[in-house]
């Protein structure tokens, strides 16, 4: 008598059986060893063995090493999104062109910021992915650049020029923006030389709040 094929679903096995947890895990030790050694000192056996999958696991989920340091820019990309896109969104779609609703729209910026900088006080992964990328060393710099950098300070030196009454951004707007915006990365990328320097023992929000504090100061002063 011949056995019945078993048609049944079988469990996922190996380095997919959890596989949105597989792949997280491959992205986040990915952004450690990316950031710290770099792209081409980085090999796929390394992150697998940071990990713990087989190798195999680093090509299903991503193709090649090329795709996974791409899916860790877009992580960080996204980890900014969730936090800001609607209120960014919001902003641009009602401009101030008023000097204080501008100011006002600034505020709104600098401390969904900071929110950003407390919920990832303690990532040095991303930390040191940005940091990279940020130096233009890394694969993905074009990508964070189009998709994050760039409209991030667009969008600031258009507020600022609105808060100067200027229809555009201008080479001082943009140099404002530029000097609003790197203010956080002495928090961020440049952490541990910042909390040396002020004697702070972590960024919490006692002192995100300082920051903040002394921002609008420096939005109000425009």
């Amino acid at each position: 008598m011949t056995e019945k094929a078993d048609t049944r679903p079988r469990a996922a096995r190996g380095p997919y059986r959890n596989s949105a947890e597989t792949r997280a895990r491959l992205i986040d030790a990915a952004l450690v060893l990316f950031g710290t050694n770099g792209f081409e000192a980085t090999s796929t056996r390394d992150i697998a063995r940071k990990t713990g999958v087989g190798l195999p696991a680093i090509t299903y989920h991503f193709g090649s090493k090329e795709g996974l340091y791409r899916a860790c820019a877009e992580h960080v990309v996204e980890r900014y999104r969730a936090q800001m896109q609607a209120g960014v969104e919001a902003i641009q779609a009602d401009m101030p062109r008023d000097r204080e609703a501008a100011r006002a729209a600034l505020r709104h910026v600098v401390a969904m910021l900071a929110t950003m900088l407390l919920d990832t006080a303690d990532d040095d992964g991303w930390m040191t992915f940005m940091m990279r990328e940020m130096n233009g060393a890394g694969l993905a710099h074009d990508l964070m650049y189009r998709d994050l950098w760039e409209p991030g300070l667009a969008l600031v030196a258009a507020l600022v020029a609105a808060v100067q009454a200027r229809a555009a951004p201008v080479d001082e707007d943009k140099l404002e923006a530029l000097l609003l915006l790197s203010s956080f990365s002495a928090f961020s990328t440049a952490r541990q030389v910042s909390l040396d320097f002020g004697g702070w023992p972590r960024v919490d929000s006692a002192l995100v709040a300082a920051i903040v504090a002394r921002l609008e100061a420096r939005i109000d002063a425009l």
